[in-house]
């Protein structure tokens, strides 16, 4: 096995695991979203510090799903520039084939500001509604 194909498959694992990365990030987002509502339904009286986080909360878990389906847009367009590239280097036609390689190498590094921005706030986000609860609940803890 060459270093160039080994580079390929490793590049391959890559992909995949973003993909299942991003998703897995959105499925949990929108579950805790769903659990926040819910807990809010069945708490009668909240401080105002339980607003706060509760607020903050829903606001980062929402941010955190949009970044990830702005991920999901973005590895679309970085695989279709990519597949031009490979079709213009397949025909022989290699005009604008820089400009495309430097597009998807943009949209490669856009993709992974917006996954690390997706997953931060998704935690602070989840660490707010965790707040929130140990609030609720401080007696039944302690």
């Amino acid at each position: 096995m060459t270093d160039n194909d080994s580079h390929t498959r490793w590049q391959n694992i890559l992909i995949t695991q973003l993909g299942l990365a991003n998703n897995l990030i959105i499925l949990l987002a929108v579950g805790l979203l769903g659990f926040g509502i819910t807990f809010l339904k069945d708490v009668t009286v909240l401080s105002f510090y339980q607003k706060i986080f509760f607020w903050c909360s829903c606001i980062l878990i929402l941010v955190s799903i949009g970044f990830g389906i702005t991920v999901i847009i973005n590895r679309l367009d970085d695989f279709k520039i990519t597949a031009q590239i490979a079709r213009k280097r397949q025909t022989g036609n290699r005009d604008g084939i820089e400009n495309d390689r430097q597009e998807s190498k943009g949209l490669g590094k856009q993709t992974w500001n917006y996954f690390i921005i997706q997953v931060s706030t998704f935690l602070v986000g989840f660490l707010c509604l965790l707040v929130l609860i140990l609030i609720q609940y401080k007696d039944k803890i302690a």
